[in-house]
């Protein structure tokens, strides 16, 4: 390769290299702000062990080599960061229109920032990887419903899935699954899982000096 073509290939390569820090960047600000709103507004949802999910922030931190322990710290982050968004799932907001006002779920902030992050970030070679974990939800989903109604038509004036047979249930499915999709392939990089290990582990220890 000539040394004028060496230069052309890292002109090219700026964009992609400045959308995917963009994209780096809009993800990560969603973990950060799902943490500050919940550490400001007080936890909707009791923490009742924060030692454990700072184990469990340590962790993420660790280099692993190994694929299936990368695995793992992947499952986890986004575990961690679930609890997080969990705590919004419950707290709303209300949006005043000419015609009516409505309340609007604080999860919504980090499902648009990891949104934004998605459509940021330019990468063509974990198409694959892409389409398996969103595969594996849709199978998941469709196992849950099929559950649902099985059990909704045996024990229809009990069952109630944990909500009380709240749409909600269905909602945080959808929630968790678009979450999953968005930050599944950031969460294969080191980077990423080690910032959002540091932010989640600093969050949780917040909450044992706070006594929240």
């Amino acid at each position: 390769m000539t040394e004028q073509s060496a230069i052309v290939c890292r002109l090219d390569s700026r964009p992609e290299t400045l959308a995917n820090t963009l994209g780096f960047g809009l993800s990560f600000s969603a973990m950060i702000a799902t943490c500050g709103i919940v550490f400001f507004t007080g936890p909707a949802i009791p923490i009742e062990n924060p030692a454990t999910l700072i184990f469990a922030s340590l962790f993420i931190l660790v280099p692993f080599k190994q694929e299936t322990l990368s695995t793992i710290q992947k499952i986890i982050c986004f575990y961690l960061f679930s609890i997080t968004v969990n705590q919004l799932s419950v707290q709303y907001f209300t949006v005043s229109i000419p015609l009516d006002d409505f309340n609007v779920s604080y999860s919504i902030i980090p499902l648009l920032l990891c949104g934004s992050g998605y459509l940021t970030t330019i990468n063509t070679k974990r198409d694959i990887e892409r389409e398996n974990i969103f595969y594996a939800w849709i199978l998941t989903l469709i196992i849950i419903i099929v559950h649902i109604i099985f059990l909704s038509l045996i024990l229809n004036k009990f069952y109630g899935y944990g909500y009380e047979r709240n749409i909600s249930t269905m909602g945080n499915l959808v929630l968790y699954l678009l979450l999953s999709i968005l930050l599944w392939e950031k969460l294969g990089s080191l980077r990423f899982r080690q910032s959002m290990g540091l932010v989640s582990g600093l969050f949780y220890l917040s909450f044992i000096f706070t006594n929240k």
